[in-house]
């Protein structure tokens, strides 16, 4: 019996061991409703939570979902990048930088994980991935260089407190909670240092007590009451909402694809100053779409982006295909969709914005979090490596810095700055700067210092109130820019739509490409030197001002233009009458006289029939109602043959029609007449015009054909009395 009772335990052992590999294989089962989530919550360790325990441990995402998911595929994925890898992402990525900010040091350093141009790695400022993840945790969803072992491992110094908050693990929720999660309180929580229990309080299942930004370096991790701040200088302490739990201690995590809203609270950006019942927003999410519908991913969370070609221009793409009327192919040849179609600005106008990541914007609270440094302007029109022109976001970069052999420049931390003595202040002035580039010169004789800013390189000369601060160009001062997505427009507010059109970018003074970009900076009273457009472009501005001067001649060339087409097809078809009727006289002297003659007989007996046809079932149709059924088909197979006709008795019979002024007049309006009758009879056709425009075709098609057929049967009265 025991060994039975064994082999039962031992059997019940290998299931439940089995169970999650037979889950996370492929928990997809065709339903297409998410399931309810109601499970228990797991700790660090794995352990199920007890929300009652007096210190319960917070609940850890990656744990509680790996119960289903496979979250081991996770790291790498395109919001879980260390930079501790070479294949991280290619350096020649272009995304939006970090930027290290601090107002009173006039520094926003650009900063990059995966080697981006213009923007520095962590390392090269002596950056710790500790302090990367509390400088900028509240814009990424935890894990990566958050909670990545050989981050974690980092020899214990100033610039890292892992002992202190533990790992900042994967935060699910951020993008998979669909009601009621709180970026803001996830920022306050990382910023406290509260790493553990940031997701827990940002999903509202608890809160968070305690700041562990307050606890000494030399804090050993015991859970202990501090003697002297009971309320804030103490570590972090989970407190559950017990409604929230079940009988079980399980409790329902919210959770399905992410939503705009989420994506938004890391990847918003806004014109600077503008309220918010004036921000149209992106016209996919306005038409249903979400953020998801074009990045997507699989469970290893790399992302894929359906470009806008996918969906707007090829054969079986998802989207209307546009029909970009009148614009020649060459646009799209050299510009990207988005020059036309993206941007946040109020029609397209340069202007200052802020990001999410660059500027805060976005997280709430009493304090005020967001801030204007770095100074982003949007759109600066850039050429990029495949010779692309796309719109850009752009920032210039901002600091103290070291000066090296061989003109290198390293960027001082603001910490850094103030060791050596300086001090920082709401407003730089040329002045402030000189002094503060003095008083490092004095901290570090040996060294020498700068400061970069405004797209310059500024070094101070002279000593004391005497001194006095030049600018020069240098390649660390260049901006740091990244493609603009979104927010996408329509096509009525697209660039180049009515009324611009042409003239948006081709005038000898647009903004396109001879815009002043005015590069920005802390300096208050800076001299700053603006660049053009096209030499962002990298275009010869001569030849785009030639060239839009063309543009302003461009109506008086259309209409020149369609006079001449007008005259040129008159001539070509005179002529082609004359050669006709001259062919025709040569033939007719000849054996094949009869068959020329049968020809134009039969020309004008299909025209008198069409006509007689179309008068009768028009009138019938017009009187009595009866335009339909067979009447309209035939109707309709009838004007064919008289358009036709109308055509063939243009060419074979003008040379006899206008041999005197007053047949010609006359021959001219019955070609007038049979114009119009085509016209109003093909145009209805056309996805042009509405209700009222089709009435009016309509009784101009009446109007016209009426008289065509009067005229008509004039010219052949006319005819059988020449014996014509």
């Amino acid at each position: 019996m025991r060994t039975v009772s064994a082999i039962l335990r031992a059997s019940a052992a290998v299931a439940f061991a089995a169970a999650p590999f037979a889950l996370t294989a492929d928990h997809f089962n065709g339903g297409r409703t998410v399931p309810v989530h109601r499970l228990a919550p797991l700790d660090a360790d794995g352990d199920k939570i007890s929300p009652s325990a007096p210190l319960p441990e917070p609940i850890s995402q990656a744990k509680t979902c790996a119960q289903c998911h496979d979250v081991h595929l996770m790291p790498g994925g395109t919001h879980f990048r260390t930079g501790l890898d070479t294949n991280d992402a290619p350096e020649s990525v272009a995304v939006e930088p970090w930027f290290w900010i601090d107002e009173k040091m006039g520094t926003a350093i650009p900063l990059t994980l995966h080697g981006q141009p213009g923007a520095f790695r962590p390392a090269d400022l002596g950056l710790s991935c500790w302090q990367w993840t509390k400088m900028f945790g509240r814009n990424f969803p935890g894990g990566g260089v958050g909670s990545d072992p050989r981050a974690v491992e980092e020899v214990a110094g100033a610039r890292q407190r892992w002992f202190v908050t533990g790992p900042l693990g994967p935060n699910c929720l951020a993008c998979h909670q669909q009601r009621g999660y709180d970026s803001s309180e996830w920022a306050r929580q990382v910023l406290r240092e509260n790493f553990a229990g940031a997701a827990t309080a940002a999903s509202g299942i608890g809160a968070v007590e305690g700041m562990n930004e307050r606890l000494d370096d030399t804090w050993d991790g015991l859970r202990a009451e501090n003697p002297d701040d009971h309320l804030f200088k103490v570590p972090e302490k989970t407190v559950y909402d017990l409604r929230q739990f079940d009988a079980k201690g399980r409790c329902v995590f919210d959770v399905g694809r992410p939503k705009s809203a989420n994506c938004l609270a890391c990847h918003a950006v806004s014109e600077a100053g503008v309220p918010s019942h004036s921000i149209a927003g992106d016209v996919h999410l306005q038409r249903g779409l979400t953020c998801v519908d074009c990045h997507k991913n699989g469970m290893d969370h790399r992302l894929t982006t359906t470009s806008c070609r996918e969906c707007h221009a090829e054969a079986n793409g998802a989207g209307p295909t546009p029909k970009h009327a009148g614009i020649p192919l060459v646009h799209f040849e050299k510009l990207s969709c988005t020059v036309c179609h993206s941007g946040v600005t109020r029609d397209g106008a340069r202007a200052q914005v802020r990001t999410a990541r660059a500027n805060r914007i976005g997280i709430y609270g009493r304090a005020q979090w967001a801030a204007d440094v770095p100074n982003v302007v949007e759109p600066v029109f850039v050429k990029n490596a495949e010779g692309l022109i796309e719109p850009h976001r752009m920032a210039w970069p901002s600091y103290f810095a070291e000066l090296g052999t061989n003109d290198m420049v390293k960027p001082l931390s603001p910490e850094t700055v103030a060791e050596l003595g300086a001090r920082g202040t709401n407003a730089l002035t040329k002045a402030v700067v000189a002094g503060v580039l003095n008083a490092l010169k004095a901290k570090a004789p040996e060294s020498s210092f700068g400061f970069v800013g405004h797209g310059r390189l500024w070094t101070a000369e002279g000593e004391g109130t005497n001194a006095t601060i030049v600018a020069r160009e240098h390649a660390a001062a260049a901006p740091v820019s990244w493609p603009v997505g979104h927010d996408v427009r329509p096509a009525r507010q697209a660039r180049g739509a009515a009324p611009a059109k042409c003239a948006d970018c081709h005038t000898s003074d647009s903004e396109f490409f001879f815009g002043k970009v005015v590069p920005t900076g802390p300096i208050v009273d800076a001299e700053v030197q603006p660049v053009q457009q096209t030499e962002f472009l990298g275009l010869s501005p001569t030849y785009h001002a030639v060239l839009g001067t063309t543009f302003a001649m461009r109506p008086i060339f259309k209409v020149f233009l369609w006079s001449v087409f007008g005259l040129l097809c008159l001539f070509a078809f005179a002529a082609a009458a004359v050669v006709l009727n001259r062919l025709g006289a040569t033939i007719s002297e000849g054996t094949l006289a009869f068959a020329w003659g049968f020809a134009k007989w039969i020309v004008d007996m299909g025209f008198v029939l069409s006509l007689l046809y179309l008068a009768l079932s028009g009138v019938i149709g017009w009187m009595c109602g009866g335009m339909t059924g067979w009447w309209l088909v035939l109707h309709m197979v009838a004007g064919g043959c008289l358009a036709g006709s109308a055509a063939l008795l243009a060419v074979f019979r003008a040379f006899d029609r206008t041999k005197k002024l007053g047949q010609g007049i006359f021959w001219l309006f019955w070609l007038v007449c049979a114009v119009g009758t085509v016209f109003t009879a093909v145009m209805p056709m056309m996805t042009v015009y509405g209700g009222d425009g089709q009435e009016f075709l309509l009784w101009s098609h009446r109007l016209f054909a009426l008289a065509f057929a009067a005229v008509s049967g004039l010219v052949c009265r006319s005819c059988c009395r020449r014996g014509r």
